[in-house]
């Protein structure tokens, strides 16, 4: 009962939240220089950074391919101090280049490319794959019905692969230069801010607590929050503060950041490949050993095994819990098996983000699966639950219900309800308003779809969402002046938001500013040359 009542008190202590701040793996390396050059060796520490500036050095021998649907041809070259991508769609007239400066990923399965254009940071279409030293489509861009070749980097993806990421305020993607001061994940990420801890060390005073992060010894909520910060996906992420889990600190709860949901009794649809927190939440293992099995009980953040260690590294993990005599298998067969308690019960699978990328099944199946990876409870059928019981709330499940309904027909209905229901009493809160809006503009209640952007606008001015679709409003009642002004803003910040960009620039040559909407198209191409709408808008308009 005593052991009982201590977990439970530990679970509400909170970690002071110390003016501390970042200081870089570097400084720590002074001092943990053993525990430094291993990790830097691992693919953590090298989860992003500037190219060409990485041990794996990238093939050029087959660096030509195409996108066969879309006729979009490739080519990468090296050039100084960056990757050139060359592309070309003949049919459409279409041909440049990018110079790529950065990489994300850390190259042991594959390794992607962001550029940098007026500040802001897009990923290119193209990633390199080392097992067959090939080039390929970046997972995500296959089988898209357009030509892109920018998909912007938001800071909920980039602090994943990189640290001190930044972002500048107000905008969907853009970074001050360097968009990262330190890539790959930094011993911070993990330790949180090391200033203080530097600083006492350096001073030669006693151990203070508080002043720096040991993950193993945090309660089991909070050390499994570092981790989940990157390798907890869930079926939707609700932030619950405005940074969302860019705002987390080691040694806090990561459920104060964000809610998660997954689907009760299991998985829907093809598993990505950080849902590594999910499957383990579901696989006999942590239902047996409970929360003290985390993911450092298997996994050294400061090693990565490989060659012919790793698989007695990993055996020798299996084995601290399963005896050896446990396993039901033959001796003769776990002999041809290289003895790799892996191979059979964390075999690898394709995730839904393409042919080239494969998760490591965490649910740690007793005997090998007869279905493939991903099959399960359809999202039709299913009950979204939080992932951390406990958390979250009526406002996250209806959100998280009604960014699914946007794709789903099945969650309409109910996200509408969930949405009517709760907007009477949460009026000042403009995501769950703006959601609302969205829905009534589709169920073609167009006033009260307008009263609602204009509060939401008035509550966040920089809401894009919203200025995007009041604007199309303002447009149709004859209201172009405020119509043109609520776009110029969003595309101003958000380059990537093609739609109210082609909206500003018919509204400009509607007016009669052919000139601008001339600038407006080619600003659009210049970011998205594939855009064929916008080509097209801007051949017309030249002609006249």
């Amino acid at each position: 009962m005593i052991e009982l009542l201590l977990a439970a008190w530990m679970q509400g202590v909170v970690p002071p939240r110390t003016a501390a701040r970042e200081v870089g793996s570097q400084l720590c390396a002074a001092c943990h220089r053993e525990i430094y050059q291993g990790y830097v060796r691992t693919g953590m520490a090298r989860s992003s950074g500037r190219v060409g500036q990485d041990p794996l050095r990238e093939s050029f021998a087959a660096a030509r391919f195409e996108d066969k649907p879309l006729g979009v041809r490739y080519r990468m070259s090296e050039v100084a101090g960056a990757y050139r991508m060359e592309f070309e769609r003949a049919a459409a007239g279409v041909r440049g280049e990018r110079r790529l400066q950065w990489f994300v990923g850390s190259g042991n399965v594959g390794r992607s490319y962001l550029f940098s254009q007026e500040g802001f940071l897009f990923q290119a279409p193209v990633s390199y794959f080392p097992s067959g030293g090939v080039w390929a489509l970046s997972p995500g861009y296959a089988g898209k019905p357009v030509m892109d070749i920018a998909r912007p980097v938001e800071l909920v993806c980039l602090n994943c692969h990189a640290s001190r990421t930044q972002p500048v305020a107000g905008t969907e993607n853009r970074y001050r230069e360097p968009p990262f001061a330190e890539g790959g994940v930094s011993c911070e990420r993990c330790h949180g801010p090391g200033s203080r801890h530097a600083e006492e060390r350096g001073a030669g005073r006693p151990w203070r607590e508080g002043e720096i992060v040991n993950p193993a010894k945090l309660p089991p909520a909070r050390r499994d929050s570092v981790c989940e910060q990157c390798h907890l996906t869930g079926a939707s992420r609700v932030p619950r503060v405005p940074q969302g889990a860019a705002g987390f600190r080691p040694g806090e709860l990561l459920a104060d950041y964000m809610s998660v949901y997954v689907w009760s009794g299991g998985k829907a649809g093809e598993l990505a490949a950080t849902d590594h927190a999910e499957q383990l939440a579901r696989s006999g293992c942590r239902k047996g050993a409970g929360e003290r099995l985390a993911c450092i009980s298997c996994h050294d953040p400061h090693v990565q095994p490989g060659g012919d260690g790793r698989v007695a590294y990993f055996r020798q993990r299996c084995q601290s819990c399963h005896q050896s005599q446990s396993c039901s298998e033959t001796p003769e067969r776990r002999s041809a098996n290289g003895d790799d308690c892996a191979a059979c019960h964390m075999p690898k699978a394709r995730s839904r983000e393409g042919e080239h990328v494969a998760f490591t099944d965490h649910e740690i199946p007793r005997r090998p699966r007869t279905q493939s990876a991903g099959t399960g409870v359809s999202a039709a059928g299913g009950e979204l639950t939080p992932f951390w019981p406990g958390t979250g709330s009526e406002r996250d499940l209806a959100i998280a219900y009604a960014g699914l309904g946007m794709e789903n027909a099945a969650f309409r209905t109910r996200a509408f309800a969930m949405l009517e229901r709760l907007a009477g009493k949460q009026p000042d809160d403009a995501e769950l308003l703006a959601q609302l809006a969205q829905y009534c503009d589709a169920m073609g209640q167009s006033k009260r779809a307008q009263g609602l952007y204009e509060r939401v606008l008035r509550l966040d001015p920089g809401h894009v969402a919203a200025g995007a679709n009041l604007g199309i409003h303002r447009a149709r009642d004859g209201r172009m002046t405020e119509a043109m002004a609520l776009w110029e803003r969003i595309v101003e910040g958000h380059p990537g938001t093609t739609n109210a960009a082609m909206n500003l620039a018919v509204a400009q040559y509607g007016a009669g500013r052919k000139a601008e909407a001339e600038i407006t198209l080619r600003r659009v191409l210049m970011f998205h040359p594939g855009h064929d709408p916008a080509r097209k808008l801007l051949s017309a308009i030249s002609r006249q």
